[in-house]
């Protein structure tokens, strides 16, 4: 009775002991200034001191991503093989017979220690970026989901170990090794962020290939008066220069077949060109004398002689190439949300490993100290969500190669959380009926049904009179009205509408030109429409390539359809481990004397995971559909609103 006593006080006491420690490790805050993130620095609030993100970390070990890929490619695959030897084993060892000559009973499939020895490798090789951006992570008491990984994959190692020495001193019924577990959760790990990588190299790649549309040679006129020169005599007069030496102001020739150099304005000549990297359409447009031209474009049919506006990474083209880049680079905000829960995740489980350990020794049946084990390392295992780190970046991926199919550009991942917040759309009347057939007040009226059904306030900003812009919003079906804006009022009042909005309740603006770029930063999203958009992609958080204003209903029913995503993936990621969290610690035990099977451990991981990862791919074949709301129509529309300036 005293030892159970002094046993009792000093394992409350030791217990106690190390959770004060974690609390404070984990939670104290810092005394090294220099590690802390300043107070101006956004990009660095949503993680602990100096932790870097994940994608900083593959790349500091591998560099860019196309080599990452071919590592993890490499990774992958061996564990693969290795993982389901392992497997195999494990389901012949089931199948052992009372006949001592089968070779089903044979020693060698019947021991632990041949799975020991194949998985060994997944776990320090391919398992080894994992284990050291995790114990980086935690080192720098910022733990992420890799330090979730490399703990449950440590302890189920170490148990797995333990039990080929020792299994006789474990409980009845847990008496099997966790190599398989060990392997199956390293490989999905390593496979989620392969796809991931892979989807992004992918993307460099489109972008590579957009950059690569701009020519490395162009034909320079060497003089600045081309009034009375003819195209066609001109053409022997270009003197080939490299691209990047062009500036404002120079005149180049284009011939048919060629790609333009540079922005600018033809002054000469006239041309069919293909336009579809900018405007998304296939057939080419004409153009001629005085018209707005855009580098990479091609001409089909004809001759010009242009003057350069904008040259290099200032052109259109060049501002798709680092908008698209910077958007593969941003990470999305839901993606702190997993983070965030990465860091309480970690220190709640120790604590509840270590009271569960304490339980156990304590009140716990015969031999305590195994049991007590056993059930601490299922703790560890199961209580891991490692689906937790295919959650955000497998939805993202498939939402921006969904909205690049749907001529949708996304200037960031934090633009698809935004888009679901949306409830006010100031549209620019210059974006109405200004691209050729392509925004027709038919397709901007089903635009403002579909916004209208969707609770969102449509507002028109009108450049013309009062008259001609009410009359504007009546074929459209915009209630509210706002007359003569002059480019200088549409800041002001994107910048009155955030402050009049209700908290979470966001603010956005379509239009077009480079004028409108302080607007569109000033809006909560900023949407550029079309052809319109030189100079504006910067601003804009998202671009409708197209020039059609359903392009705007279509991202936000994008932004919407991933967030969702996103959310029911955090729930696959969660839900198997949750529940089996108690069947770990024992609760069952009492009652009917089970204790976590390693099977069940290893199929909870593989099923959340696999969960996800079907979850996230569905996103890849949604449809995105403009409709309208269903009964709304515009003769039920009531009479635009003028709203007042005062």
């Amino acid at each position: 009775m005293g030892f159970d006593i002094f046993m009792l006080g000093a394992t409350i006491v030791a217990a106690g002991a190390l959770t004060w420690f974690v609390l404070w490790y984990f939670f104290s805050p810092t005394t090294d200034l220099a590690s802390q993130p300043a107070p101006n620095d956004p990009s660095k609030q949503s993680r602990s001191f100096n932790s870097p993100s994940s994608d900083e970390a593959y790349a500091a070990l591998y560099g860019d991503r196309t080599h990452e890929a071919a590592k993890l490619t490499r990774l992958v695959a061996v564990g693969i093989i290795l993982t389901v030897i392992v497997f195999i084993l494990g389901i012949l060892s089931f199948f052992g017979t009372d006949n001592n000559d089968s070779w089903l009973h044979a020693a060698w499939i019947q021991s632990p220690w041949l799975q020991a020895i194949l998985i060994t490798p997944v776990m320090f090789y391919c398992g080894r970026p994992i284990h050291h951006i995790g114990l980086h992570a935690i080192a720098q008491r910022s733990p992420d989901i890799n330090s979730l990984i490399s703990i449950g994959t440590s302890a189920a190692y170490i148990y797995s170990l333990a039990v080929c020495l020792a299994s006789d001193l474990m409980p009845e019924g847990s008496r099997e090794p966790y190599f398989e577990s060990v392997g199956v959760t390293i490989i999905l790990v390593l496979l989620g962020r392969l796809m991931e990588t892979k989807s992004r190299a992918l993307s460099d790649s489109s972008v590579q290939h957009l950059a690569s549309l701009l020519p490395k040679t162009a034909h320079v006129l060497p003089s600045t008066n081309v009034t009375d020169i003819d195209c066609s005599s001109a053409a022997n007069l270009g003197v080939d220069v490299n691209s990047s030496a062009l500036r404002t102001g120079s005149l180049v020739i284009v011939k048919a077949g060629e790609a333009l150099p540079a922005d600018g304005r033809i002054v000469s000549g006239e041309a069919r060109i293909d336009e579809s990297i900018i405007t998304g359409e296939a057939e080419g447009r004409y153009k001629t004398s005085d018209d707005q031209v855009f580098a990479g474009t091609t001409a089909l049919t004809g001759t010009i002689i242009l003057r350069c506006t904008k040259v290099g990474s200032q052109s259109t083209l060049g501002s798709i190439v680092d908008v698209a880049t910077h958007a593969q680079d941003n990470e999305a905000p839901v993606q702190r949300l997993t983070d965030r829960i990465s860091q309480l995740v970690v220190p709640i489980v120790m604590l509840i490993a270590i009271w569960t350990f304490a339980i156990w020794i304590v009140i716990g049946p015969q031999p305590r100290l195994s049991h007590a084990v056993v059930t601490t390392i299922n703790v560890l295992i199961i209580a891991c969500p490692c689906a937790l780190a295919l959650v955000t970046p497998l939805s993202v991926s498939a939402s921006v190669n969904l909205g690049a199919s749907n001529g949708i550009l996304l200037a960031s991942a934090r633009v698809l959380q935004q888009g679901t917040h949306i409830r006010t759309l100031l549209i620019d009347q210059a974006v109405i009926g200004n691209s050729e057939g392509n925004n027709t007040t038919a397709s901007a009226a089903l635009a403002v049904e579909t916004l209208r059904a969707h609770d969102v306030r449509t507002v028109l900003l009108g450049s013309s009179d009062t008259a001609s812009s009410i009359e504007q919003a009546r074929e459209l079906g915009i209630e509210e009205v706002i007359a003569a804006v002059n480019q200088r009022d549409k800041e002001a009042w994107v910048k009155r509408f955030i402050a009049e909005s209700t908290p979470g309740h966001l603010v956005a603006l379509a239009s077009d030109g480079i004028e409108n770029a302080e607007a569109l930063n000033a809006a909560d999203v900023g949407f550029a429409i079309g052809s319109g958009i030189d100079g504006m992609l910067q601003s804009a958080d998202i671009t409708v390539v197209n020039g059609d204003l359903r392009g705007i209903p279509k991202a936000i029913q994008l932004c919407d359809i991933t967030v969702r995503n996103i959310r029911e993936n955090f729930i696959w990621a969660m839900a198997f481990n949750l529940a089996s969290i108690p069947i770990a610690v024992g609760v069952l035990y009492p009652f009917t004397g089970w204790l976590l099977n390693p099977v069940i451990a290893a199929l909870a991981m593989a099923l959340s995971s696999l969960c996800v990862v079907l979850n996230a791919h569905r996103l890849r074949h949604q449809v995105i559909r403009v409709t309208g709301g269903l009964g709304t129509s515009h003769s039920t529309t009531r009479e635009p609103r003028i709203l007042s300036r005062s």
